[in-house]
């Protein structure tokens, strides 16, 4: 199942999702700086590489240049995901969607983040925390990207939460009549 998980992160990573998004549009910084742009480049180098912890520092030196850039906080969530660190993944990619509210591959990884949290979670309160987020954040993801729905249908991390009432209302909400 870990391996799953990372393998799902891995592809979320190097842009097989729903949705490739080179540059958020919805920020303050349209058109980040050279040196934000710069360590952003070398994150993205050293992710493909698989050197993560570097790509990490550069990811976040990226953001310590031009903090209100959502990409690069989006790809330092895709890092920690891949590391297994899911709540700092978790905590970059709520970064990414508050800098930018229609990014669809930061709102459906959280929604596959939380899912994975909700799996993981052994007291029912928790679980059903993870389970609203995870509901919530898809359903983000789909009002700004619709094909998102045909991926969730298919994720495997979803697996757990399909036959939940509101996983089944979400779907048929959001399904073309």
């Amino acid at each position: 199942m870990r391996n799953l998980i990372l393998s799902c992160f891995v592809l979320l990573l190097i842009g097989c999702g729903p949705k490739s998004i080179p540059y958020s549009q919805k920020t303050n910084s349209v058109n980040p700086n050279e040196t934000a742009r710069t360590h952003y480049e070398w994150g993205l180098e050293y992710a493909k590489a698989g050197d993560l912890s570097q790509a990490v520092t550069e990811f976040k030196l990226a953001i310590e240049h031009e903090p209100r850039w959502a990409i690069p906080h989006y790809n330092l969530g895709s890092v920690y995901g891949n590391m297994g660190v899911l709540d700092k993944a978790i905590i970059a990619w709520e970064r990414a969607t508050q800098l930018d509210t229609d990014f669809a591959k930061a709102h459906y990884n959280l929604a596959v983040a939380y899912a994975v949290k909700a799996e993981r979670t052994l007291g029912s309160g928790g679980k059903r925390t993870y389970i609203e987020k995870s509901i919530v954040s898809l359903r983000e993801a789909i009002r700004v990207d619709k094909s998102t729905l045909t991926a969730a249908k298919m994720e495997e991390a979803f697996d757990s939460i399909q036959e939940l009432p509101e996983f089944k209302e979400l779907v048929n909400s959001t399904e073309p009549k």
